[in-house]
């Protein structure tokens, strides 16, 4: 199971990086934003502020774990003045940390998704199908005992036995 929460984020030249990291331990006081279970993030969209001067150039670049290596690149290239003011997006990270960074012009742009976090029951659905598996299972054995039983008895009964094919083992 997991629990969904709105994310956002707001660069601009006063704060031109963000590092999601839910993993990070907040104030050992603080027991407010203590999640436990794993952590995605999705990234939906990014809306450029409407104070951004007519022609600037705004670009986010991200930094997140790839497969086999950390990667860099620009995610969002949004242009003041041109109508075109936001953009959707489709940005599955399943690894914190991921650092968002405003690489060119003052923004705002603001980044918007859903964090989604894992509670840890997902461990009882595996076991929940383990229990299904065998109750399965059972039910196999079951009908297979029965089936058994049904023909010992048609056997027994007077029917008759399927005869095997008898297999001429001398060579021609």
């Amino acid at each position: 199971m997991t629990e969904d929460y709105f994310w956002g984020v707001t660069l601009d030249k006063t704060k031109v990086t963000e590092v999601w990291d839910p993993d990070v331990k907040p104030d050992a006081n603080d027991s407010s934003h203590v999640f436990r279970g794993e952590h995605t993030l999705l990234v939906k969209q990014a809306v450029l502020g409407p104070e951004v001067p007519d022609g600037e150039v705004n670009v986010i670049e991200v930094e997140a774990m790839g497969y086999k290596s950390d990667i860099k690149f620009p995610v969002v290239v949004l242009k003041g003045g041109t109508g075109h003011s936001q953009c959707v997006l489709d940005l599955l990270f399943p690894d914190p940390p991921v650092t968002f960074k405003l690489v060119k012009g003052n923004g705002p742009i603001h980044l918007l998704g859903n964090h989604s976090v894992g509670t840890g029951e997902g461990m009882a659905d595996e076991e929940d199908d383990d229990e299904i598996d065998e109750e399965f299972e059972e039910e196999e054995e079951e009908v297979d005992e029965k089936k058994r039983k049904i023909a010992a008895n048609s056997n027994s009964k007077g029917g008759k036995a399927a005869k095997r094919p008898k297999i001429d083992n001398e060579s021609n």
